[in-house]
């Protein structure tokens, strides 16, 4: 009897569907993982609409902005044994999520010109609306990383046993950064989050001279406080604040500061 592939999807909300993109950047790898499974939705690569049967495993990227988001982001829980959130949007809030740090009102001005009747939601990440099993970080995603910790997820979903959903481990930017060879931008006097954030990344951002902003999320062990006290020599508060801003960090430092 041959062995029943497990049935997977890789959904769209509002977003700009840059992590599904790494995907197919992948060409030969993602394929192949495609054909070892059931892909019931992928609308980059579908043929035909989903069917709307049970799902093994939902990759859920961009944020629920519209009341048509929500409904299927919902409708998907309750399809799925697990849940991911596909990305730093879905996570964290994403770039999106800037504007709910600043007066919506006079914010929506700069993009319509009659705003009556114009809805503007406050952004909000996925686990705000249902449960989520696991998080694959980044803006974008790691497409090896994507790769790796599918077959974890199927498996989880095989035996039914949901303590053995994987945890990315808890190692800051900083570790790729020194595999890679790069010299430190902190001691620099760049302005860098690296030993806050989660790795994974392969340091992307550092090894191109950039200072990490964190797309990637906090990482359990990171020590905010002396982070930004650090950072103290190279940037103002306000610069601090702005720059936690992009990727929808700002409200996990404050919760995390608060501690």
């Amino acid at each position: 009897m041959e062995k029943q592939k497990p049935k997977i999807a890789i959904v769209s909300l509002t977003s700009c569907e840059g992590c599904q993109f790494v995907l197919l950047d992948m060409g030969e790898k993602f394929f192949s993982f495609a054909e070892s499974v059931e892909m019931i939705d992928f609308r980059l690569i579908e043929d035909e609409e989903d069917s709307g049967v049970d799902l093994d495993v939902v990759f859920v990227e961009g944020n629920p902005v519209t009341e048509e988001n929500v409904k299927t982001l919902v409708q998907l829980r309750k399809r799925a044994k697990i849940l991911v959130a596909l990305g730093n949007c879905a996570a964290m809030g994403g770039v999106p999520e800037i504007k709910n740090y600043h007066e919506g009102a006079n914010t929506i001005k700069h993009v319509y010109k009659y705003i009556q009747g114009i809805n503007n939601p406050e952004i909000r990440e996925i686990d705000n609306f249902v449960k989520v099993d696991f998080v694959l970080p980044g803006c974008p995603i790691n497409g090896e990383e994507f790769l790796k910790y599918v077959p974890f997820l199927v498996e989880v979903v095989r035996t039914g046993d949901f303590s053995k959903i994987p945890v990315i481990p808890d190692q800051p930017i900083c570790v790729e950064c020194k595999a890679a060879g790069n010299k430190c931008l902190l001691l620099e006097g760049k302005p860098c989050f690296g030993p806050m954030i989660l790795g994974g990344c392969k340091a992307v951002c550092p090894s191109a001279r950039m200072g990490c902003q964190g797309c990637r999320g906090l990482r359990p062990g990171g020590n905010v406080k002396a982070m930004r006290a650090a950072l103290k020599k190279f940037m103002t508060d306000e610069q601090f604040d702005n720059t936690t801003e992009i990727y929808g960090l700002r409200d996990d430092i404050e919760a995390r500061e608060k501690l």
